[in-house]
């Protein structure tokens, strides 16, 4: 805004008062010091910076009464940004220097008095000082509030690198372990899980705000996400964490989702990513579902021998894989059906949005080229294992033969 000319007599007030500049600062300093405690003894903004910075803004602001020109706004603004970065909280720093500003016009008034300057001259003089207090709060804040932004932005990719490294298992120094921890809000100590959700579009969370609900909870949990995962792990210290942490989940879970076992040393995140991540493939793509991993025995046996898995898939699933992923997605995806079904072809119809000949059709071409049966215990047994090493292990190619 355009200020007028300055006033002589009120130029000449603040003239006088810039030589009792120390004078202002600590009786500002002592006003803000001992009313708000983030400026006190064990606040977050020092007593020598707090003079420093008064000092700044309270000559800048003898400057403004004697020029009368427009505001010189970057000390406030640099005030705001050096809070935001100190963690003062901006209704605290709004304060202070309202408090600072109100010291500072009450020792105008003072001086004014004692040199005799016209009350209507100092009316109109008071107007303008709490304007000009009005526009350095808007500095100050504005500032504080994209530094405050740029604070929150920076924690956040350090969170995330530092979750990222955890849950990859790239920390495994005791020391480190405890730093990472504590800078993520984790306890030392387990129990924990490592969760793993799949990213279906490119930088969407498929858990959404899945950290803040847990801690609304009271649970501690750390997060990452990749471009194809959305990866965390969850303190499970509460008796009813793993409760409310699966309620969570299942309430917000957009795409597959998997947990991990219970896991006693951070340590063991790495591993436990892994099982997380073979506990999420082993549901269909598409689907919105969580799966523990402990709840699911086969996927058990493929983490322990996931080699042996892979050869038994190709050697049973090898013609159907054969068919291309397109043809071989339309049979997978119809058994999977099948099985969830509890084997009723009607059911498996309506899930897939068919007619149950064509699902009948579909599991006899299964059967024809696996050279297995449904209806043999055994053959559908290894039909079934087939499937799911062929959802959760990568190193399933079609390059075997089936069974003659």
């Amino acid at each position: 805004m355009q200020r007028r000319p300055p006033v002589p007599e009120i130029a000449a007030v603040a003239q006088s008062l810039r030589p009792r500049l120390a004078e202002l600062v600590e009786r500002a300093a002592r006003r803000i010091r001992d009313e708000i405690d983030v400026y006190g003894p064990s606040g977050t903004v020092p007593e020598g910076e707090l003079r420093a910075s008064l000092r700044r803004n309270i000559d800048s602001m003898l400057a403004q009464f004697a020029r009368g020109s427009g505001p010189d706004l970057s000390e406030p603004g640099g005030t705001g940004r050096l809070r935001a970065v100190q963690g003062g909280p901006l209704p605290d720093v709004l304060r202070a220097y309202r408090i600072g500003f109100a010291e500072v016009w009450t020792v105008v008034a003072e001086e004014a008095a004692r040199l005799r300057v016209d009350p209507a001259v100092m009316v109109s003089a008071t107007a303008d000082a709490w304007q000009l207090a009005d526009e350095y709060s808007d500095a100050l804040t504005s500032s504080y509030r994209q530094a405050a932004a740029e604070v929150v932005r920076a924690r956040e990719r350090e969170r995330s690198a530092l979750t990222e490294a955890l849950l990859s298992g790239r920390v495994n120094d005791p020391g480190a372990l405890w730093e990472v921890a504590q800078t993520l809000g984790l306890p030392r100590k387990g129990p924990f899980v490592a969760v793993a959700a799949e990213v279906t579009m490119l930088g969407h969370e498929p858990l959404g705000d899945v950290e803040a609900q847990l801690s609304a909870h009271g649970i501690s949990s750390a997060w990452a996400l990749r471009p194809d995962l959305h990866i965390g792990i969850t303190s499970l210290l509460r008796p009813d964490a793993l409760d409310l942490t699966m309620t969570v989940l299942r309430r917000g879970a957009t795409a597959r989702v998997g947990m991990s076992p219970a896991f006693a040393s951070l340590d063991c995140t790495g591993q436990a990513l892994r099982h997380a991540r073979l506990a999420m493939k082993s549901r269909p793509a598409g689907t919105a579902a969580v799966v523990r991993f402990q709840d699911d025995p086969l996927t058990l046996v493929m983490a322990a021998a996931p080699e042996a898995a892979a050869d038994m898939a190709r050697r049973v699933m090898g013609p159907v894989l054969a068919l291309g992923k397109d043809a071989s997605a339309v049979l997978l995806d119809t058994f999977q059906c099948w099985i969830d079904a509890a084997g009723n072809a009607g059911a498996t119809a309506r899930a897939l949005h068919c007619h149950p000949n064509t699902v009948r059709y579909r599991l006899r071409k299964l059967e024809g080229l696996t050279g297995r049966s449904l209806q043999a215990p055994g053959d559908a047994a290894e039909l079934v294992a087939a499937l799911r090493a062929v959802r959760v292990l990568p190193d399933t190619g079609a390059d075997g033969n089936a069974r003659s």
